[in-house]
């Protein structure tokens, strides 16, 4: 429903997590190497068509369980939507590398 955008930096797995994503989500776009995360966003944006787009992390792995199905009611079209992640390092469970979706105008 909504596009889907793995950005990525310098992150040393980034290429076998978009490999892993595109292997279930065969469209998913890639913003590669763009500096800052604000620009990365903006670069993503700008390959979008739907009103609201994913953001997944250069660092993240989707679990198979997740599924990019949410859709946002017309009254938030205007609002950021963060998932939770689950940290490899300490189990924690937080919105901070969790799964996003953007406004394309935002």
């Amino acid at each position: 429903m909504y596009d889907i955008v793995f950005i990525s930096y310098q992150e040393p797995n980034a290429d076998e997590n978009y490999n892993k994503l595109l292997k279930r989500f065969p469209l998913a776009k890639r913003v590669h190497g763009v500096k800052g995360i604000h620009q990365a966003h903006i670069a993503a944006a700008k390959k979008c068509f739907t009103k609201m787009f994913w953001i997944v992390d250069g660092d993240a792995h989707i679990v198979d369980e997740f599924k990019f199905d949410h859709e946002v009611p017309n009254h938030q079209l205007d609002h950021v939507h963060v998932w939770r992640a689950r940290n490899s390092v300490n189990g924690l469970v937080y919105g901070y590398g969790g799964v996003k979706l953007f406004p394309r105008q935002m």
